[in-house]
């Protein structure tokens, strides 16, 4: 299992490149309003699919994905700054 999450590491982006990716994946669906509304609401749907990564990681945390639970807090973390 240590093998699979080194792998994961090392062909995972980092998480600032992680937010910014899934903050352009959810912009065309909130592209209505003002600049500051649009962007709000933007980070509000990214922020909403990493807790759901994050609860997945919770579920099967038996198997030591520390690292990842990590991982997607700063990606967390990265889009709150966007």
């Amino acid at each position: 299992m240590r093998y699979y999450l080194q792998t994961i590491n090392e062909t995972i982006m980092e998480a600032k490149e992680k937010a910014e990716e899934l903050f352009q994946l959810y912009l065309p669906f909130v592209e209505s309003g003002h600049i500051e509304e649009i962007k709000y609401r933007c980070k509000q749907c990214t922020l909403f699919a990493v807790d759901e990564v994050l609860d997945a990681i919770v579920i099967i945390n038996e198997y030591d994905f520390e690292p990842l639970n990590e991982y997607w807090q700063e990606v967390k973390q990265e889009i709150e700054k966007l």
